[in-house]
């Protein structure tokens, strides 16, 4: 069903993503890029394509670690210890390989990783363990831009190692702060491990008008609801299949036009208020001014629009670079985007959570 909130792994309870799908399941690289803002469903179409292509996969759901100023290598371990355990119920000769590895301990039918340093598990060590079950094995890393705060063990050369000499390895990354996943893959950088490699990417974009209404369409036929403000729902809320689905789902239970936008709004708003204030996790002492920022380009703004707004909320003078890099981070963790000369935010309901903070 097109308007059930929890995370979708059926095919049919997902929209207009199937080129998205049969892509991302032709595995064409050894590493995969799945990238666009949240709850456009990129976790439900790697999700879908893991389901349909029913081969062996470990899933590291790093969106746990948003909160936090830093990762830790025993935090990554214990992640991928359990992930790991789960394959190798599946597949218990997996044990055999994994035992032969430093750092890594059999007790019974688990596997426990050391975090002493001198004594960790390398991590192409173990990709090299899973290669050897012989079939295709899919590691996600869903929101792969959070190791960037991973402290204590560098993954990119393992992922080198993996797409230069694991051929049973597939890699999928996604990230919905793109700049960020970028900035830690370095694929640009001739000193990164990872320059020069090809990677497929898939990105998905919010529903257009057209498809936004399609997708309404089809929710409240499936639920058998007589519904005609589609217009109205896309002015208000816009293109997000997750805040869509949203509504469905509350338009389903309050049968009201207006309540059920305004509970969308409100859940809306203290959804992207939280991660905004995971954003500012470690940069408090510039929150006053994210937040001017933020709330200055609830309509889009050039560059000296923010820079003079700055100074008059402070009265002072702030330094053109500082200006700069509030606003290539606010890009990076992907809150704002540049169009032309302007800089405005990356989707409608950001501004209206500012709008209502």
């Amino acid at each position: 069903m097109l308007f059930d909130i929890t995370p979708k792994h059926n095919r049919k309870d997902f929209f207009d993503r199937e080129e998205e799908i049969e892509k991302l399941k032709e595995l064409r690289t050894p590493i995969l890029l799945v990238l666009g803002l949240r709850r456009t469903g990129k976790s439900s179409l790697i999700r879908i394509s893991l389901n349909e292509l029913n081969l062996p996969y470990i899933y590291l759901d790093l969106r746990m670690f948003e909160q936090n100023n830093y990762l830790s290598y025993k935090e990554f371990s214990l992640e991928l210890q359990n992930e790991i355990n789960k394959l190798a119920n599946k597949f218990p000769y997996l044990i055999d390989f994994l035992k032969e590895i430093q750092g890594i301990k059999i007790f019974g039918n688990e596997i426990k990783f050391n975090w002493k340093k001198k004594e960790r598990p390398s991590f192409s060590s173990i990709l090299s363990a899973m290669e050897k079950i012989r079939k295709k094995v899919i590691i996600v890393l869903d929101e792969a831009q959070e190791l960037i705060k991973l402290k204590g063990i560098n993954i990119l050369p393992s992922l080198a190692y993996a797409y230069d000499n694991l051929k049973n390895i597939k890699i999928i990354l996604s990230g919905s702060e793109m700049g960020m996943l970028y900035e830690f893959l370095k694929i640009d950088d001739p000193n990164s491990p990872l320059y020069g490699r090809a990677f497929s990417t898939i990105e998905l974009k919010p529903f257009n008008r057209e498809k936004a209404i399609e997708f309404l369409k089809r929710g409240f036929e499936e639920i058998n609801i007589d519904f005609k403000d589609y217009e109205t729902v896309y002015e208000k809320i816009g293109g997000i299949p997750g805040w869509l689905t949203y509504f469905g789902f509350t338009y389903m239970e309050k049968k009201d036009l207006e309540e059920s936008i305004n509970l969308t709004l409100e859940y809306a708003k203290k959804l992207i208020i939280k991660e905004f204030n995971n954003f500012l996790i470690g940069r408090e002492v510039a929150r006053k001014r994210y937040e001017t920022i933020m709330n200055l380009l609830k309509e889009c703004k050039t560059w000296s629009d923010v820079k003079k707004a700055l100074e008059l909320e402070e009265g002072i003078e702030i330094s053109d670079s500082e200006v700069y890099n509030y606003l290539m981070q606010l890009m990076k963790h992907s809150w704002i985007k540049k169009e032309n000369r302007n800089y405005c935010v990356s989707e409608p309901l950001i501004s209206q959570a500012f709008r209502l903070s």
